[in-house]
């Protein structure tokens, strides 16, 4: 456990050694997460998406994949050549 300072301006520095083992390099956002319960301040790397790729993350479409692997885990595949996909897009 180490002990850092929160300055005047509410700024904390992370040591360099927490930084390393999160793999935060150069200017990081993060997220903050307040556990009044256990009085605690926790944050954690953000992931940062671009507004166009957020589509990806839906609720809807992360349903979809799941079913997409779960046939896939249970073989339901097809297999396709280059001919068939050509012949899809006509």
């Amino acid at each position: 456990m180490r002990t850092i300072t929160l300055n005047e301006n509410g700024r904390i520095t992370l040591p360099a050694p927490i930084r390393h083992a999160l793999g935060l390099e150069g200017e990081s956002e993060l997220t903050v997460e307040v556990d009044t319960d256990q009085d605690a301040i926790i944050l954690r790397p953000a992931v940062v998406l671009r507004r166009e790729d957020a589509w990806a993350y839906t609720p809807e479409h992360r349903a979809l994949l799941e079913r997409a692997h779960g046939d896939s885990r249970a073989g339901r595949v097809h297999n396709l050549s280059e001919d068939d996909l050509r012949s899809l897009g006509t």
